[in-house]
């Protein structure tokens, strides 16, 4: 039986990779920080992932292990694992590294590790922290891209609520083949990650951010909103063409990537929480992230960047409010944290921007109307 290891068994590592190995017979080992979770996995050793319109019927995972991050456990379950998955956010691809590395020493197969994160090129940021740590042994770094939601299901100990989504990306310049249901090479697959984060993420980050501010908590329920709405139409008005000129790409391939990203987000059967999906602001805040990137893109394309300033503001807002509680405490105000992130001078277009939005959010934060602030 082939092995695999899924590094953070959260809410993708669990619910969406898995099913995937699961399907496909592999023995699996999760490997996470959370001393509860690993508790929680270790003394069920099964749980069910269900999806949102029943639509299929629901997944019993089973017969797997669990272990912690810092166990001999966990480093004897890499060194016999033909397939390691990461499932941690790209900022943790360097403690991944070193948690790999007793695994791999002395390590007698050849292991593919797949990357499951968010970011323009997580495998080529693995595979560095991989190489920086001395990690030895005959391995190949690839990448998939997510586009699946996934959430715990309330009043159950390890459940997950999923979309039926088989879609599954790999980086096709690294593994030639992925025997796994809705497997799809991807040539040049930085490419494709910068145009998923460009256009889907950039949606994502507007409806969380702007639905957060308005006081809802459901991602759908934003999503559907009449003003979140004409945002989003009006921003993709400016940036599918200045996308499509970016990418080298058709009309009709760009509108089509884009209508299929508002269906899912617009699909209120989909259920997901805005806080969720805004979760770590200051990483989503840089300068390659879904806010600024486009930003930039519209800018350089002599587009109205206005939009995405104001989404900018609200992100900050996003931070300000629940730092210390779900998010990490800023040392600095606000202006200062957002320059700083994105190596910015105080008396920048963007930074005035961002700081009059800042003011028109608070001022009106009781009842925002984003089409009124941004355009009268």
């Amino acid at each position: 039986m082939k092995k695999a290891v899924v590094i953070g068994a959260g809410q993708t590592g669990r619910g969406y990779v898995t099913r995937f190995l699961f399907q496909r017979d592999y023995a699996i080992t999760f490997i996470d920080k959370n001393e509860e979770l690993v508790r929680m996995l270790d003394a069920d050793r099964a749980f069910c992932i269900h999806f949102y319109k029943k639509d299929r019927t629901p997944i019993y995972v089973n017969g797997f292990q669990a272990f912690h991050t810092d166990s001999k456990e966990a480093d004897q379950a890499i060194r016999e694992a033909d397939f390691i998955v990461t499932s941690t956010g790209e900022q943790n691809l360097g403690d991944v590294a070193q948690q790999v590395k007793a695994g791999m020493r002395n390590k007698q197969k050849k292991t593919v590790f797949l990357t499951a994160e968010n970011g323009i090129n997580p495998a080529k940021v693995l595979r560095t922290h991989l190489q920086e740590a001395g990690v030895e042994g005959d391995y190949t770094v690839t990448q998939t891209a997510v586009f699946c939601s996934t959430v715990s299901v309330h009043d159950t100990r390890l459940d997950i609520l999923s979309m039926n989504e088989a879609y599954f990306p790999f980086d096709a310049d690294e593994l030639e083949e992925l025997d796994f249901e809705g497997a799809v090479p991807i040539h040049n697959f930085e490419k494709f990650f910068k145009r998923k984060i460009y256009t889907y993420n950039c949606l994502a980050g507007l409806i969380s951010y702007c639905g957060y501010i308005k006081g809802y908590e459901v991602y759908g329920d934003a999503a559907c909103d009449p003003d979140i709405d004409a945002v989003m139409m009006r921003l993709m008005e400016e940036l599918n063409p200045a996308l499509q000129d970016y990418f080298q790409i058709t009309k009709e391939d760009q509108e089509a990537f884009t209508n299929r990203a508002l269906a899912k987000f617009r699909d209120k059967s989909i259920l997901d929480y805005n806080i969720k999906n805004g979760r770590a602001p200051a990483r989503k805040l840089g300068p390659t992230e879904r806010i600024m990137s486009p930003m930039q893109i519209l800018l350089d394309h002599h587009k109205d960047p206005r939009i995405m300033e104001f989404v900018a503001a609200a992100a900050l807002v996003y931070w300000d409010e629940l730092q210390g509680k779900t998010e990490p405490k800023m040392d600095k105000d606000l202006i200062t944290t957002f320059c700083e992130i994105n190596s910015l001078e105080g008396n920048e277009p963007v930074v005035e921007h961002v700081k009059q939005y800042l003011y028109e959010i608070k001022k009106n934060r009781d009842n925002i109307c984003i089409m009124q602030i941004l355009f009268g």
